[in-house]
């Protein structure tokens, strides 16, 4: 396969803010728990340092907070949200080091 850029629309729309907030935070609960299965596993498969992952974790955690946040106060006042989200693939050759 060559190098290329594949680019996906995932969300394009205006929601309430109760859809906002049910939208991002099944994303972003995934992404978290996405994360802490990888640590665990990793780390009793492996023993693997699982510091990257649970940073990400913390990261994904203040983001849900200020998600919550802004949507809830969002709500209070009548906002809506127009959400725009892709996501791009990239393939990268990933060398195999030899046996």
């Amino acid at each position: 396969m060559k190098n290329k850029t594949l680019t996906f629309k995932l969300i394009d729309g205006e929601f309430s803010a109760d859809e906002t907030q049910k939208v991002l935070m099944s994303l972003v609960n995934n992404k978290i728990d996405f994360h802490n299965l990888f640590a665990f596993s990793n780390h009793i498969r492996f023993n693997n340092d699982v510091h990257g992952s649970k940073k990400r974790i913390e990261e994904l955690t203040k983001t849900r907070d200020e998600i919550i946040s802004v949507t809830n106060a969002a709500n209070q006042e009548g906002y809506h949200f127009k959400i725009s989200s892709t996501i791009d693939l990239e393939l990268v050759k990933h060398d195999i080091p030899n046996s």
